[in-house]
C-alpha cells in the first residue's frame, strides 16, 4: 500500500468503469427524454401568450380590454422568457455536462425582475417586499458580476495552458 491510495480488488476497476457507463448512458436518455417534454411546455406557455394577445383585440369579443386581461398577457409573456432562460440552461447542460453558475443567475434574475414588474404592473405590492425583491436583484447582479469574472479569469488560465 504505497502512495496513499487504497488496493483494489482484481476486476474491481472493470465494475466501476462498468457502472459508470451505465450511469452516463441513463443520464443521456433521461436527456433525451427531457428535451421534447421541454419543448412541448415551451410550447404550451407560448400558445397561451398567443390565446391571450388575441383576447386582447376588441373586434374578437366587443370590448375593450380591461387592466386585467393586459396584466395576465404580460405574466404570460414573462413567463415564456423564463422558461427559454431555464430551458437554455438546461440545454447547455445536455451539451456540455457542466452547469455555469452564472446561466442560473440568469434565470433567478429573470424570475426576480418578473415579480418586480407584476407587482408595480399589478399595484398590489407593498414596500418591504418590493426592496426586498430590488435587494435580491441587487444582489443576484453582483453575484453574476463576479461569477462571469471568474469564468473569463478561467478561461484565460486554461488558454494558456493549452
Amino acid at each position: 500500500m504505497s502512495g496513499g491510495k487504497p488496493e483494489q480488488k482484481p476486476g474491481s476497476a472493470e465494475l466501476r468503469a462498468a457502472v459508470f457507463r451505465v450511469y452516463d448512458h441513463a443520464v443521456e436518455l433521461i436527456i433525451l427524454g427531457i428535451i421534447p417534454l421541454m419543448l412541448v411546455a415551451l410550447g404550451f406557455a407560448f400558445i397561451e401568450a398567443l390565446i391571450s394577445t388575441i383576447g386582447m383585440f376588441p373586434l374578437i369579443h366587443g370590448a375593450t380590454p380591461d387592466a386585467n386581461a393586459l396584466r395576465v398577457l404580460v405574466e404570460r409573456v414573462l413567463d415564456v422568457v423564463i422558461l427559454i432562460e431555464l430551458f437554455n440552461t438546461f440545454m447547455e447542460y445536455a451539451r456540455t455536462r457542466r452547469i455555469r453558475l452564472s446561466n442560473l443567475l440568469d434565470v433567478t434574475i429573470v424570475f426576480a425582475l418578473r415579480e418586480i414588474l407584476i407587482q408595480l404592473y399589478a399595484q398590489v405590492f407593498s414596500s418591504a417586499d418590493l426592496l426586498t425583491l430590488c435587494v435580491l436583484v441587487i444582489v443576484l447582479v453582483i453575484a453574476r458580476s463576479i461569477a462571469a469574472g471568474f469564468s473569463r479569469e478561467q478561461s484565460r488560465e486554461q488558454t494558456r495552458e493549452h
